[in-house]
């Protein structure tokens, strides 16, 4: 390759090529068999070193096989709360990938699988009970292979293929064959897929049509009642079985097949990618107000032994957690803001820190909101929340943590609360789509009631938390995502809804979910 076609590769994964570039890349990536291993390479050790970051690693560098080990590509161009990797970082990256490439993808330690061995893809992980191929266990890290079926009854799998780079999370019930490293058939199931430049014309088939990738993430869908398709970002082709195009699918577009033959398609408008802030009143709290404290380290707190990329903030709360709610020894190590009174948590709090009188702190160090009391339930029965967060989101009731919302990089995971992703009904920041909790059965009476929302570092955070009752019903957006009731304490007034209708409006249009405002939901503050 000469360099002009590695200046290609390179900036495509700084996310910074044009797009003239990335047509004269895609064409390249068809035709060049070189260029498809040296950016397999590239993206590989990319990746890792985010890994790296994301685990509070650095330093400690391994072999570069992150997608080998179960990692998956970055999609360039991604922001990422840790931050943007350091220039002498990016060239090592790539001068060490060039050394990797004329190895091959992958390099192979001393007692793992020969080349003869290794699938067509990879899981990552999995968070269920799945079986492939004829009744084989499937475990985080195993190899899957052409021709199988992956069966699952429930939970989530994150898989990625090897030739390809396409990273998948697949929902259960599942049933998806495996046919090669280019296309799959989903008979059940709801399938995310990310595909870089040298997996372009990947492809996943259903009952009714056939999706051919032109370079983007989408989401299938498929079930008794036909199929559905998502493209979240670029764009894709839908072809009959016959071989005969129907045409091209752009970003935001969704339409249903039905087993019946008919077709319901829907393109939203487009807006700004970013969440708006509420611009609610989040302190002085009044008699009925479920009420609450913001935390962060002060600015004269030395944080020099903490990497800045470390969830400091997350790991300083867990002995509060896990002593129930009892012990809060932990939280005096901590600056205060002014008493918050809890106004849901729906969109952007990029200037949380400074309207609820946290600042000045120290930005690296984090924040974390902690609302505390006694509320009653609208109704006896089983409930179950909703919700993601950038990167700290998590209920507790009557001092057990009952959902967990977060981010990969919350040290909250090491609680290891149950919660259930589900990619089909997409969101900003959450790849693995909206997280819901287990099932919780009230009896209607009071209970003790434990919120914490914040974020790792800096100032760019966003949040949604919902709920939803066993039994009611939910209007549904076109995209078939429910509008379960915000999750409030106080009923809100006129001006409250006006803006909650605005961010209503803005993810509709945005990311195809959506929430309702429900007198008859609110968690009253119990007197």
């Amino acid at each position: 390759m000469n360099e002009d076609e590695l200046n290609l590769l390179h900036r495509y994964l700084d996310g910074a090529i044009t797009a003239e570039e990335l047509e004269s890349l895609e064409e390249l990536l068809r035709g060049n068999a070189e260029a498809r291993a040296a950016l397999r390479s590239l993206a590989t050790i990319d990746a890792k070193w985010q890994e790296i970051a994301a685990d509070e690693a650095f330093g400690k560098v391994s072999e570069p096989t992150a997608l080998a080990a179960g990692e998956s590509m970055v999609a360039p161009g991604v922001g990422s709360s840790i931050g943007a990797r350091p220039l002498w970082l990016a060239l090592t990256a790539i001068a060490t990938a060039m050394v990797v490439g004329a190895f091959g993808w992958f390099r192979v330690p001393e007692g793992t699988p020969t080349e003869a061995d290794r699938g067509i893809a990879r899981v990552i992980r999995i968070e269920g009970d799945g079986t492939a191929g004829e009744d084989r266990i499937v475990v985080d890290g195993v190899e899957l292979f052409a021709d199988e079926d992956l069966v699952m009854q429930q939970g989530l799998i994150e898989l990625a293929f090897r030739e390809t780079g396409v990273h998948v999370i697949a929902t259960a019930p599942l049933k998806l064959k495996l046919n090669s490293n280019q296309r799959v058939l989903l008979h059940e199931g709801q399938v995310k897929l990310v595909v870089p430049p040298q997996g372009v014309g990947f492809v996943v088939d259903t009952a009714e049509r056939k999706f051919v990738d032109l370079g983007t993430s989408f989401v299938v869908t498929a079930s008794s009642d036909g199929s559905e398709v998502l493209v979240l970002d670029g764009l894709i082709s839908v072809d009959d079985h016959e071989g005969a195009s129907e045409g091209l699918m752009h970003e935001g577009e969704f339409a249903k097949y039905g087993r019946n033959g008919k077709l319901k398609k829907r393109s939203p408008s487009r807006r700004s990618l970013a969440l708006p802030e509420l611009s609610l009143s989040a302190t002085n709290p009044g008699g009925g107000s479920f009420s609450g404290v913001v935390l962060g380290y002060g600015t004269s707190t030395t944080l020099a032994k903490e990497r800045l990329d470390k969830d400091v903030i997350g790991q300083g709360l867990l002995p509060l957690i896990q002593s129930d709610f009892r012990d809060r020894t932990c939280v005096e190590a901590f600056q205060q803001g002014e008493p918050l009174s809890f106004c849901g948590i729906a969109g952007a709090f990029h200037e949380f820190p400074d309207r609820t009188g946290l600042t000045p702190y120290s930005r690296e160090g984090g924040w974390m909101a902690w609302y505390h009391g006694q509320v009653l339930p609208p109704r006896p029965g089983r409930y179950r929340f909703w919700g993601y967060a950038d990167n700290h989101l998590l209920v507790a009731i009557d001092g057990k943590p009952v959902f967990e919302g977060s981010r990969r990089d919350s040290s909250f995971k090491k609680l290891g609360i149950p919660r259930t992703d589900n990619p089909a009904l997409p969101c900003l920041i959450a790849p693995a789509g909206f997280a819901c909790s287990e099932w919780i059965e009230l009896s209607g009476g009071s209970v003790e009631l434990d919120l914490l929302f914040g974020d790792v570092g800096g100032n760019i955070t966003s949040g949604l938390l919902l709920v939803e009752r066993e039994g009611d019903t939910y209007e549904e957006t076109f995209w078939g995502q429910p509008k379960w009731p915000l999750f409030l304490t106080e009923a809100p007034g006129s001006g409250e809804v006006a803006e909650f209708e605005r961010l209503i409006s803005h993810l509709e249009e945005k990311t195809m979910g959506s929430f309702s405002v429900a007198e008859d939901a609110v968690w009253k503050v119990a007197k």
